[in-house]
């Protein structure tokens, strides 16, 4: 006769699925393994590329490419102890495609072997593609400049506009722009001249993010949702502003 016990039960679904979680466990820890040895892979192709890129500059240094490949399959190997049968395939060397010259173009190919504890699958095939461009500048313009147009180029035009309302552009001494907030970046700088404004507490955002100023009349930064910061102005090259359809302003002339 069979007797039914809880305890029993319990070791029965236990020796059941520890196993299958131990399992899943391994499988997510060799499954990131992997992820990290494709990542080196593609860091080590990336950085040989760039090297390859910078000597490309002179005639001496584009004979490198002639041991550019055993040179990378060999750091591959080195630096990863898992992968066997490195190759580079498909090298392209200062090849042009379309409107890009001077490119460089390949793939790694290989496999990994991690060793899982069960040997139900083999080595783990891994492919990464590299293309960038050599150093070595451009030798042709689709369009010359003249000198007339040179001169054009320089004579850059700042003004501003409110983006969030209104298609005028406007000089920086018109009254509307005096009142108006500036979307500005973070910088030490404007930490030094303004104070964080007290209502929206910018204080823990990084310098490169956007704030605003009231440049006028102000002496704090404030944070984009601030509802003191009801409408901003932010500054433009005119030829944008014209470009954006933005006419000029009617009382400053734009």
């Amino acid at each position: 006769m069979f007797r039914y016990t809880k305890k029993g039960t319990l070791t029965v679904e236990a020796s059941i699925l520890l196993p299958l979680v131990i399992l899943g466990i391994l499988t997510v820890g060799y499954l990131i393994k992997v992820h990290c040895i494709n990542e080196n892979v593609m860091n080590t192709a990336l950085d040989e590329t760039r090297l390859l890129a910078i000597e490309s500059y002179t005639d001496v240094g584009k004979t490198k490419i002639v041991e550019f490949s055993n040179k990378l399959e060999e750091r591959i190997c080195d630096e990863n102890k898992a992968i066997n049968q490195v190759q580079i395939k498909d090298l392209k060397y200062l090849y042009s495609f379309g409107n890009l010259d001077k490119l460089i173009y390949f793939n790694v190919v290989y496999n990994i072997n991690i060793g899982f504890p069960i040997n139900f699958y083999g080595d783990i095939p891994g492919n990464e593609t590299i293309v960038c461009r050599a150093f070595v500048g451009s030798d042709h313009y689709d369009e010359k400049m003249n000198a007339q147009e040179m001169q054009k180029e320089e004579e850059s035009e700042l003004v501003w506009i409110f983006p969030n309302e209104g298609k005028k552009y406007h000089q920086k001494n018109c009254s509307y722009i005096a009142v108006a907030a500036t979307q500005t970046v973070l910088t030490s700088g404007i930490k030094r001249t303004y104070q964080p404004c007290k209502i929206c507490k910018p204080n823990s955002l990084e310098n490169g993010s956007l704030v605003y100023c009231f440049k006028n009349s102000g002496q704090v930064y404030h944070r984009g949702n601030c509802y003191i910061v009801d409408r901003y102005v932010v500054e433009i090259e005119k030829s944008e502003a014209i470009q954006r359809h933005y006419s000029a302003c009617l009382k400053c002339g734009g």
